[in-house]
């Protein structure tokens, strides 16, 4: 046991660096997947938006032939799109928890240091799609309320609620047993799961966050159940865990002062220039 405890590792830097390896190692058609999905969504980020209206009259022009188009439309139309747009949601919330369900489960081999496939792994999701959507549901509940209370709790509960679904394929939990079970095994290491989910993002942009979070779960599933299960309390905060923390509030303090000082800048210049 002394053994498995000192193989904690608590720093994030490393944390998802030993989780992207494993995923290579251990599941590398996963890991390919997530890159391809990761560089069609940078892609569709790319596609260049709309060319807004010249002038006031071709804005005009446009915005009378949008409304005549809705105005025209009879409710059998709104029926036939209603039920096209439906479905296109459907789908595409189905695909994000494939996508999703994919992920959770290949951490669930990865924190048992166990391989896995593409297939395997879409096969095990779409066998259990119901319970994880159900999962899924309760999770974006629970976050979207505590959201309310100010953002901060949200942002707190969701990494708490983050390993949730590894539990789910990993040890067969579900529902709100799964979340609890996540809660118990995130107690005392909150900062440490944010960080080593946050400190690559941060580095490459999030292009990365999809890649990462597989092997990033799958490390920290395993090192937090053994000592969970051990009723041990987990090792304190790395310092880049702080540091990954803080940098958000120092990069925004640091945008104001440049943009406050930028407006004393343009002030001075003008108040120079009338002068002249």
């Amino acid at each position: 046991m002394a053994k498995k405890a000192a193989e904690y590792q608590n720093n994030p830097f490393f944390v998802a660096l030993d989780g992207l390896k494993a995923l290579f190692n251990k599941a590398s058609s996963v890991g390919i997947f997530l890159i391809v999905l990761s560089v069609l969504s940078l892609g569709g980020n790319a596609i260049p938006a709309p060319t807004e209206p010249t002038s006031r009259s071709e804005e005009l022009a446009q915005r009378t032939q949008f409304e005549s188009f809705f105005n025209e439309m009879s409710v059998s139309d709104w029926v036939v799109i209603s039920l096209i747009g439906g479905t296109i949601l459907f789908v595409l919330i189905l695909i994000g928890l494939v996508i999703g369900g994919i992920a959770d489960y290949t951490a669930s081999k990865l924190a048992s240091n166990e391989g896995t496939t593409l297939g395997e792994a879409f096969k095990e999701v779409m066998k259990h799609v119901a319970s994880y959507l159900w999962l899924s549901v309760l999770i974006f509940v629970k976050v979207f309320l505590w959201t309310l209370l100010f953002i901060i709790p949200g942002i707190y509960m969701a990494i708490r609620y983050s390993l949730a679904g590894t539990v789910f394929f990993k040890e067969g939990l579900r529902g709100n047993a799964a979340i609890k079970r996540s809660l118990a095994l995130t107690k005392g290491a909150w900062l440490t799961t944010f960080a080593s989910h946050t400190l690559w993002n941060v580095i490459t942009f999030g292009l990365m966050d999809a890649v990462l979070s597989p092997g990033t779960n799958g490390v920290l599933y395993r090192q937090y159940a053994t000592l969970t299960d051990a009723n041990k309390p987990k090792p304190a905060a790395h310092v880049l865990s702080w540091l990954t923390l803080i940098l958000p509030f120092v990069l925004v303090f640091i945008f104001i002062l440049l943009f406050v000082s930028l407006i004393f800048a343009l002030a001075n210049f003008t108040g120079n220039f009338s002068e002249v």
